[in-house]
């Protein structure tokens, strides 16, 4: 098949709603989280926590991708309506976890009732990542993203009048990112290496979004340069340890964090081989689920291990968590986590039928004003 007839159309792609090949590389993601956790010494070489940072690439992408959208379709990007979406779409489940585990933590009687208590300010004011190890220590990530989410959207409405502008923005932020890591400092709430991954992705998110960024990246929409990705991706895992020795721990996932965002190209190109066979419905299915199995994986874990005592982390406990909180995950997702969601998506509709707030429409009256088109 030619590099023509594996890459998409501009116009079809400004169309596509849903990249199924994004939930399978989701579901990826999670896989190699769960491995680093509950696989042993014969996964931990691969550094599987590095999915997280997947994780990260694609929140940029697509929250910047939807937003906009939006503002293609209605002239405004609503700042309400976005935090209500992504509100109801992450907190009410992580709170639930919240309250399960305290609870489960409080019956068991050991150390770990100690340790939610001490954890808890944190993870009730989403600054997980200054918490001392709790057995909800792995929802870092969720703090770094929600202040991903409390603090880009608003730079996008002010300053991403153009792609140029929503570029520079990104840019901006990445240099303030690299001063921090150059000077040295070990602030745990901006951590350079845990946002680099996020900007990265909407970056490209922008890029795509334009005509001409989209006609420069098209290259990147063919099996050979999936395959070579996928192969730098794989050397990059299981040699990790050995480059972080070599250029620095930041340094390393941030070139990871670019790998990532080079090939979502070839997935939302859904003719590659690599985006048909992500895009399968197992993978779907495991990645529509991936954030409920990220919250309850210790929770599986230790059921596993109290329903088998004998049992030790490696690739049986890695297998048998796995698919108890895929099962797990599968019920809150169709009882929970997906009516919540779209109460949430219809909420956020009524506000976005409401009159603009000047903010909002900010970038609508400069387009105005300067002529500027939301394409380069």
């Amino acid at each position: 098949m030619s590099e023509r007839a594996t890459a998409i159309s501009f116009e079809a792609y400004r169309a596509t709603r849903n990249f199924a090949a994004l939930d399978g590389l989701r579901a990826v993601s999670v896989f190699l989280v769960f491995s680093e956790h509950f696989g042993g010494i014969g996964w931990t070489r691969f550094s599987g926590w590095l999915g997280v940072h997947a994780f990260f690439v694609l929140s940029g992408f697509l929250i910047t991708t939807l937003l906009l959208r939006e503002r293609d379709a209605t002239g405004r990007i609503s700042l309400q309506a976005f935090y209500i979406r992504r509100a109801t779409r992450l907190l009410p489940l992580y709170l639930l976890v919240f309250l399960a585990v305290l609870g489960l933590s409080w019956l068991a009687g050991d150390g770990s009732w100690a340790q939610m208590k001490a954890a808890a300010p944190y993870y009730l004011s989403l600054q997980n990542e200054l918490a001392e190890l709790a057995p909800l220590h792995m929802t870092w990530t969720l703090a770094v993203e929600w202040k991903y989410y409390l603090v880009w959207p608003a730079l996008l409405v002010v300053f991403g009048t153009t792609p140029r502008s929503a570029l520079a923005a990104v840019g901006f932020c990445i240099a303030a990112l690299a001063m921090i890591g150059i000077g040295g400092h070990e602030w745990k709430l901006l951590l350079p290496q845990n946002y680099i991954g996020m900007l990265l992705g909407t970056g490209l998110a922008i890029a795509l979004h334009s005509r001409r960024g989209f006609a420069l990246l098209g290259g990147l929409m063919n099996h050979g340069v999936a395959l070579a990705l996928v192969l730098l991706l794989l050397l990059w895992q299981r040699r990790f340890p050995l480059v972080a020795d070599r250029i620095g721990t930041a340094s390393a996932i941030a070139v990871y964090s670019l790998l990532v965002t080079l090939l979502i190209p070839a997935l939302v190109a859904p003719r590659t081989w690599l985006a048909r066979g992500l895009a399968s419905k197992w993978l779907v299915f495991v990645g529509h689920r991936s954030y409920a199995m990220y919250l309850v994986q210790y929770v599986a874990a230790n059921a596993v291990i109290a329903a088998l005592p004998g049992l030790v982390v490696g690739t049986p406990l890695l297998l048998l968590s796995f698919g108890l909180a895929l099962l797990l995950s599968h019920g809150l997702h169709r009882g929970f986590e997906k009516p919540i969601t779209a109460w949430g998506h219809r909420r956020a509709a009524a506000v976005k039928r409401s009159p603009a707030p000047a903010l909002a429409g900010a970038g609508a009256a400069l387009r105005a004003e300067t002529g500027h088109s939301p394409l380069l």
